[in-house]
């Protein structure tokens, strides 16, 4: 069977394989039955070509089974396959945000911080009310001396952009909230409070989960910004302003309980 690798074959089944989560079923076992079949007639001299068709016809066949079960075992195990793209997100799990924006996709395209809760876990994690502790139940440990680091260098940026956030109110009520600035704007400082939430809850070789959430936060103030600019009124404007609100409080109370008086002075919330 010349023009046929074995390797070719044994690819597919390696994909389906390491899959994240996706456990074998009767499907994929037809695969490996047919690979062993395959891989072991490799060896053997066919004599008659009508039997050499018939049997690149059926890897044929197997090969076009496989790439399917691949395919959609991927599209299964994350919320963002390439099937998502322009469809909004549809959260799951215990418990759903109400007040998450609408206007998130499913694929995380629209967002600043692409790894965020909803990419690992498809959930939405509640808004945390002032001064609240519970959620999440601890902090990751960094020690001072970076957290001050990235303190100094971000608290500027991200109170500039935590004043234009409060400002919005006003232009909203003046009815003007389609002329306010788009949330990729550097003033909103979308990016620099990620960046200072990444000092206070990562290390150089792991991601925590709280940083995923607060990632969350983050994005929901970044689409709600967008949100108010393209509402339909000035009732659905304030509506997403005070979702934005809740977000940025949500993640200025996660960072805060890492501020210590050897850090500096903790974020007045909104």
């Amino acid at each position: 069977m010349k023009g046929y690798s074995a390797k070719l074959f044994l690819l597919p089944l390696a994909l389906v394989k390491n899959v994240v989560g996706f456990s074998h079923s009767a499907h994929s076992s037809r695969c490996e039955n047919k690979m062993t079949m395959m891989i072991s007639s490799e060896d053997m001299k066919t004599k008659q070509r009508s039997n050499a068709m018939d049997s690149i016809s059926t890897r044929r066949q197997w090969y076009r089974q496989c790439s399917a079960v691949v395919a959609s075992a991927a599209m299964t195990v994350f919320p963002m396959g390439a099937t998502a793209a322009g469809k909004l997100v549809e959260y799951r799990g215990e418990f759903i945000n109400e007040g998450a924006s609408k206007s998130r996709q499913m694929d995380n395209s629209n967002v600043v911080f692409v790894q965020d809760q909803y990419y690992v876990t498809a959930s939405s994690p509640p808004f945390i009310p002032q001064g609240d502790t519970s959620y999440p139940e601890k902090m990751p440990f960094v020690a001072s001396q970076p957290r001050r680091d990235v303190l100094e260098k971000y608290r500027q940026r991200v109170q500039r952009g935590i004043d234009l956030l409060a400002s919005l109110e006003g232009e909203i009520q003046k009815g003007d909230y389609k002329s306010i600035l788009a949330a990729e704007a550097p003033e909103y400082s979308i990016r620099p409070l990620g960046l200072l939430a990444a000092g206070f809850m990562a290390s150089d070789s792991t991601v925590p989960r709280q940083l995923y959430i607060a990632r969350w936060y983050i994005n929901e103030i970044y689409l709600d910004i967008n949100d108010i600019k393209s509402a339909p009124s000035k009732e659905a404007a304030l509506a997403s302003h005070a979702n934005a609100i809740k977000a940025l409080n949500s993640v200025l109370g996660m960072v805060n309980r890492s501020i210590t008086s050897k850090v500096g002075d903790p974020f007045v919330l909104l």
